[in-house]
């Protein structure tokens, strides 16, 4: 009987960890884009990071062909952000990070629009410590308004 009993804890421990880390493994971190300005040829990208701080991030954007990256948490933070081939890419040369949280990650500049749907793709995001941390896509800003 004792056996028994030990093995329906170990059986009830496992299930816990596994139920308890899986849903700390879930956490994503999220992008949204806002704000669009056909005028002014801009957009805003917005953050949810709820996995800890970012010292790097990487993505791709299409609908749009972006010439420029600027503003948010990257600029406060002292991030060098640059692009290139419609691709993002924003770190830090002095190991600053962004902070936890949701806000205005970046703004993009445009100059030309070459889809219906605006999309951020491919996503990369870095720790302090260089671990990928997992990202989701995100498309649907539709340009046929």
């Amino acid at each position: 009987m004792h056996s028994l009993l030990n093995r329906v804890n170990k059986v009830s421990l496992t299930l816990f960890l596994y139920v308890f880390m899986s849903s700390f493994f879930l956490m994503a971190t999220s992008y949204q884009l806002d704000n669009f300005n056909h005028n002014a040829q801009t957009v805003d990208v917005m953050y949810d990071f709820d996995e800890g701080n970012v010292a790097g991030f990487q993505f791709v954007m299409s609908g749009i062909s972006i010439n420029g990256a600027s503003g948010g948490s990257a600029e406060e933070a002292g991030f060098s952000s640059s692009t290139g081939n419609n691709t993002v890419l924003g770190f830090s040369f002095s190991g600053a990070v962004i902070p936890a949280g949701n806000a205005l990650l970046t703004n993009l500049s445009f100059y030309g629009i070459t889809g219906e749907d605006i999309c951020l793709s491919d996503a990369v995001i870095s720790d302090p410590s260089g671990n990928c941390l997992s990202s989701e896509d995100f498309c649907g800003m539709n340009l046929l308004i």
